[in-house]
């Protein structure tokens, strides 16, 4: 994993949004990032469905969707140890757990993207509910599915993964499509274009 290709998403992570990189954050960036290759313990459990259960056939995961012969309902976490350390950090430096934090995120998202290129050649980027006006409350359905405790991963009541660095979504099959603007169905009413970037990473268009 290239650490520097990381660097546009953690700090929008962080909130620096049009803000000039600096030497001191990168050098935490690198730091955190060294850390986590060493106590993240990444997992990922998927199922393969031919056809969209009920709970994908509204609005906005239907256009999502739409041709696609297939769909990956997913989960995956980095482990409990990446929260403890946050936690930790958060008690003596907050600075410091704020970057780890932001990188975490950042990391797994990496991860997770390079685990689906072996899954297959054809398919979409990931969607987890809460995007594009879903609602989070369609976890406890991939919770149903997937049963993802088994890896470590449970929901609580507020609809909250513990550990809190992990993620469950859907990806399209048979519909290939990566990261992008152009490949987005909700570009006509997004946020992060009127504002001159992208929600998976802060870049000045």
């Amino acid at each position: 994993m290239n650490f520097s290709d990381l660097k546009p998403q953690i700090y929008n992570y962080l909130g620096f949004r049009g803000v000039g990189e600096s030497e001191t954050t990168d050098r935490l960036i690198f730091e955190s990032l060294g850390e986590l290759e060493k106590i993240a313990q990444f997992n990922y459990i998927y199922r393969l469905l031919d056809s969209p259960p009920d709970f994908l056939k509204k609005e906005p995961y239907a256009s999502y969707l739409s041709g696609a012969r297939g769909v990956i309902v997913s989960a995956m976490t980095l482990g409990l140890g990446v929260d403890r350390r946050i936690k930790s950090l958060s008690r003596s430096d907050m600075t410091k757990a704020a970057v780890l934090d932001a990188c975490a995120s950042a990391y797994l998202e990496a991860r997770s993207d390079e685990f689906e290129k072996t899954l297959g050649d054809d398919l979409g980027y990931r969607f987890c509910p809460g995007y594009g006006g879903s609602s989070v409350e369609d976890l406890n359905y991939i919770f149903e599915l997937l049963r993802p405790e088994k890896i470590g991963i449970s929901l609580g009541e507020s609809n909250f993964m513990t550990p809190a660095k992990s993620m469950a979504g859907i990806i399209a099959v048979g519909k290939k499509a990566e990261k992008s603007c152009e490949n987005c169905f909700m570009a006509k009413n997004c946020r992060f274009l009127e504002e001159g970037g992208r929600c998976y990473t802060w870049e000045k268009k």
